[in-house]
């Protein structure tokens, strides 16, 4: 107003004032091995977009951060041979980006297989007789998770056998077959498996006399 002039107001000038961008939580955790494998993040509760994802193969990222063009709120982690930790990068408005929590693929190598003898008794019995003990060693690493048996040596249709010692001798008489036996062994916690190479048990059918027929007379001096 001026002097006794009307008063006019001025333009509107707005303020838009945004929510601290929240990062939001990752679910999807997982434990796989080494090579072929594939993990699905998603997120949830953020406030804000996404601009980016970021992964480090060190879990506070404060080093080896790569980032990832994905403004999404799903990301696939694949083909990992090291253990990988995620994050997504979240920025609502003017305000300051915000990190999700952070997701972990935690990888694995396989398991050594090793190998599996006979370290006592006999490794080749008559059908229903009592066969040696199976030691597996070989330099074999990770956990045995069980031993398997089969009746053909590629373990077409393997029995499992809820064995997880480095040594196992079948029940005496159990066997009637040439069986092959082989340990399952894992690392963590079944993401990876490796198989020990394979024992044969021979097993030959018993031993079976016949019966023997012919004449029960005959003249003397004649063959029978």
């Amino acid at each position: 107003k001026s002097g006794v002039c009307d008063s006019l107001l001025s333009n509107v000038v707005t303020v838009t004032v945004n929510l601290s961008s929240v990062g939001g939580s990752l679910a999807g955790n997982a434990t796989v091995c080494t090579g072929t494998n594939s993990t699905l993040f998603t997120l949830s509760g953020r406030v804000g977009n996404v601009v980016k994802w970021q992964s480090s193969t060190v879990s506070d990222f404060n080093s080896n951060i790569t980032d990832i063009n994905n403004t999404s709120t799903t990301l696939t982690a694949s083909s990992l041979t090291a253990t990988t930790y995620y994050r997504a990068v979240v920025k609502n408005g003017v305000c300051t980006t915000a990190n999700s929590s952070t997701g972990t693929v935690t990888v694995f190598t396989p398991p050594v297989g090793g190998s599996v003898t006979f370290t006592s008794g006999a490794s080749a019995i008559c059908s229903g007789g009592t066969a040696g003990t199976m030691t597996l060693a070989g330099g074999y690493t990770g956990t045995i998770q069980k031993w398997q048996s089969s009746r053909d040596s590629l373990f077409s249709s393997p029995t499992d056998i809820a064995i997880a010692t480095a040594t196992y001798t079948p029940a005496s008489g159990s066997v009637t077959q040439t069986t092959w036996y082989r340990a399952v062994l894992i690392t963590g916690s079944g993401a990876c498996t490796s198989f020990s190479t394979a024992a044969k048990l021979t097993v030959d059918p018993t031993t079976v006399g016949g019966t023997i027929s012919g004449p029960t007379g005959l003249c003397n001096g004649n063959s029978v």
